[in-house]
């Protein structure tokens, strides 16, 4: 499963340095947590307070991944479409 002492370690010590910093993929924690497919249990209080505690040290977080999502999908549409088009 996640490594939800790993998240809250990393915040505790580092601060919200550590969870600004995007990966090689351009993906930053918070992505990588929601995109998880090793989370067991999305209800669970380690779980939830993971995502807690990431959105309390770097909430910009929640904007790049909702604008992220924004693209992909507007992406999607101009694939299925065959023209490009903006939504909005």
């Amino acid at each position: 499963g996640a490594k939800y002492e790993t998240i809250a370690l990393l915040v505790e010590k580092y601060d919200a340095v550590s969870v600004s910093k995007r990966n090689a993929h351009g993906k930053l924690p918070i992505n990588l947590l929601l995109e998880s497919d090793r989370v067991s249990d999305r209800e669970s209080v380690e779980y939830t307070g993971s995502v807690f505690i990431l959105l309390t040290a770097y909430p910009e977080a929640i904007m790049n991944y909702n604008v992220t999502r924004q693209q992909a999908n507007t992406a999607d549409c101009s694939l299925q479409n065959g023209k490009k088009r903006k939504l909005g």
